[in-house]
């Protein structure tokens, strides 16, 4: 790993006028345990910014598709109506559950067939300065939500906050590590963060070496992304990272390395197709990842 010699604690850093803040956390809510740590991560940070926490609880009705044959008719209002009920007693569980809350709150309830679920998911986050979800990680999770997340990535226009199965809210972010890259979606995921690495006590700015990109590696555009956030108040750290292997796990190291409490990446600098089926750098995070990423398009 290189140290590189510039470092915005070098540059001169004005003192902020006003720090941008969240004033609207929408979080992703589907009825199942991981709701519960959703909801902490959600409420964590809304209480930081005093922002409004709305719960957005997603009921997917059975795919029709799926109930072809004779009875598929009949069957496939049984199995809506059983969705349906399921609904109503996790939005009133959920709803008891804000009511405790200590921040301003709403929850609501979108409930629809798969596709016209994304669409509608798609609609609501876009009022939203940040959504908090889970990270789909492993088949199951992917297979559930990973279209909806997807979705929200390329059609909400606002950062997403992305907990690891399990992972519990640290007492507050006080360590940021910035995975960057010389890409819009790199420089949209650090402008939807600036809210938070205006709070957190350290900010690590990283980028793994570029073939291609001479000596420094593109170290150059490190430097500028760390003068732009000195004239934000944010002193940064930036280190250049060897290519001993995939972005992600360069990443995932350096962010275990400074004891980072969240990573800031763009997400998807190449298409999706390729990105799912020939790897790619978000895909790796989603799938790796046992640290809250946040990710914008």
């Amino acid at each position: 790993m290189n140290q590189i010699a510039m470092t915005s604690s070098t540059i001169g850093i004005a003192k902020p006028i006003l720090k941008a803040g969240y004033k609207d956390v929408m979080v992703h809510l589907d009825g199942s345990v991981e709701d519960e740590l959703r909801i902490a991560h959600a409420e964590a940070i809304a209480a930081q910014f005093e922002a409004r926490l709305t719960g957005l609880y997603t009921n997917a009705l059975p795919d029709a598709a799926l109930y072809a044959g004779e009875f598929g008719t009949a069957a496939i209002v049984d199995a809506c109506d059983a969705a349906r009920r399921a609904g109503d007693a996790n939005h009133a569980r959920l709803t008891q559950r804000f009511a405790r809350l200590g921040v301003a709150n709403e929850v609501r309830r979108l409930e629809s067939f798969p596709g016209l679920l994304e669409k509608g998911v798609a609609t609501e986050t876009r009022w939203a300065d940040l959504i908090v979800a889970s990270c789909p990680h492993g088949t199951f999770d992917c297979e559930r939500w990973g279209n909806l997340i997807e979705t929200i990535m390329f059609n909400s226009g606002h950062g997403l906050y992305l907990v690891p199965p399990g992972f519990k809210p640290r007492q507050a972010i006080r360590t940021v590590l910035i995975g960057w890259v010389d890409t819009r979606e790199a420089a949209r995921a650090v402008s939807e963060a600036l809210p938070l690495l205006g709070l957190a006590t350290q900010v690590h700015l990283a980028s793994v070496q570029e073939a291609g990109k001479g000596k420094l590696g593109g170290a150059e555009a490190l430097a500028d992304i760390a003068s732009h956030l000195a004239r934000h108040g944010i002193a940064t750290t930036a280190s250049l990272l060897p290519d001993n292997d995939t972005a992600a796990a360069m990443l995932l190291a350096e962010a275990h390395r400074v004891s980072a409490d969240l990573i800031v990446a763009g997400a998807y600098g190449h298409t999706r197709l390729r990105e799912w089926i020939l790897g790619g750098a978000t895909y790796d995070l989603l799938q790796s990842s046992n640290l809250p990423i946040l990710m914008a398009h």
